[in-house]
C-alpha cells in the first residue's frame, strides 16, 4: 500500500545561513516553513505540521514574544496560510483527518486551530516538555501557548516511539503508525524534547520528513554541525548529535529516500514533480 504526498511552505524566516551550518557565509538565508500534505487510501487526509499562520503576528505583539518575533523575522501572506492553499485545491479543514506534530515550536504548529476535527498525533514527552509553558518558560522553548487548541488533550494520540513495535536498520525503535508500512514515525530528539519524523511510502519513490533533525541538506550529507551559539536554542545537544548522525547514516544506506528537512531552500527547490504542490486535488 501507498499514500499520495505533497510538499509546501507556509511562511518563512530570515537568519544566519553560517548559524545554520558552520563554514556557510555570515548572511541571512530563507529558513521555509514547510508542511505535507498526506493521502491515505483509508484513512483520507493527513498533515505533518502545518507551518506559520497569521496567529503568530498576534501572539508575538506582547512581551516577552516580541522577542520571537524580533529573531525570527517571520514572513507569511494569507495565501500562504495551510488552510488557505488546501480550500485552493478543494480540501475543507474537515476533511484534515489527523495532524502528526514533530514538536511544538511556533513554526511547526501554527495552524493547528484551523483543523477542529483532525486528531493530533505526536509523542507524549515532547507535548509535555511545553504543556503550561507561557511567558519566558514558553519562549525558551519557542512555544507560544496560544496557537493551541483548547481542546487539544481530548483530540491528541500520544506516541512513545521508544516503546514501538517497527524496528529500522539505520533509525531504531520506530512506530508504523497504522500498521500498513505507508507512514512510520521515529524519534529524532535533540532540537527539541520527543521530536520525531516519518517516513512515507508513495508508489514513486520513500520520503523522509526529518523536520528540524537538519537544517540544511550539508548537515546531514556532511555532517556538519550549525554553529555552537544555537545550543542555547536546543534542548539537549548531545541528543541532536546523535539524530543527526542517525540520519546521516539513514542517508548513505537509503541513496534512493528522499530526505527533507522542514526548513531547507535548496531542498524545496529541488523536490521532484511528483511530490511538488499542485493546485489542484489529488
Amino acid at each position: 500500500m501507498n499514500v499520495d504526498l505533497k510538499i509546501s511552505k507556509a511562511g518563512y524566516c530570515k537568519a544566519g545561513g553560517h548559524h545554520a551550518q558552520r563554514g556557510m557565509p555570515r548572511k541571512n538565508i530563507s529558513f521555509n516553513a514547510l508542511f505535507a500534505l498526506i493521502k491515505h487510501p483509508k484513512k483520507g487526509y493527513i498533515l505533518f505540521d502545518t507551518g506559520y499562520s497569521n496567529r503568530f503576528f498576534e501572539a508575538t505583539k506582547k512581551f516577552p514574544y516580541q522577542l520571537y518575533a524580533a529573531i525570527t523575522k517571520v514572513t507569511l501572506s494569507e495565501e500562504e496560510e495551510v488552510i488557505h492553499q488546501l480550500k485552493k485545491i478543494g480540501i475543507t479543514p474537515d476533511e484534515i483527518k489527523y495532524i502528526i506534530i514533530s514538536h511544538f515550536h511556533a513554526d511547526h504548529i501554527g495552524g493547528l486551530k484551523d483543523f477542529p476535527k483532525a486528531q493530533f498525533i505526536c509523542t507524549k514527552k515532547g507535548y509535555e516538555d511545553v504543556k503550561g509553558k507561557k511567558g519566558f518558560s514558553g519562549l525558551v522553548k519557542a512555544y507560544i501557548p496560544s496557537l493551541m487548541p483548547k481542546d487539544f488533550e481530548k483530540r491528541v494520540l500520544f506516541l512513545e516511539v521508544e516503546k514501538g513495535r517497527y524496528e529500522h536498520t539505520d533509525l531504531g525503535k520506530g512506530i508504523d503508525l497504522f500498521e500498513d508500512g505507508t507512514i512510520t514515525i521515529h524519534a529524532l530528539d535533540g532540537h527539541a524534547f520527543g521530536m520525531i519524523g516519518i517516513l512515507v511510502k508513495t508508489s514513486k519513490r520513500k520520503v523522509f520528513l526529518i523536520s528540524d533533525a537538519a537544517w540544511l541538506k550539508g548537515n546531514f550529507k556532511d555532517l556538519k554541525l550549525p554553529h555552537p551559539i544555537v545550543k542555547l536554542f536546543f534542548n539537549s545537544w548531545k541528543d541532536f548529535k546523535k539524530s543527526l548522525h542517525r540520519v546521516h547514516v539513514f542517508y548513505k544506506n537509503n541513496t534512493e529516500t528522499l530526505i527533507i528537512p522542514s526548513h531547507c531552500m535548496e531542498t524545496y527547490l529541488e523536490l521532484p514533480e511528483d511530490i511538488k504542490w499542485k493546485n489542484e486535488k489529488f
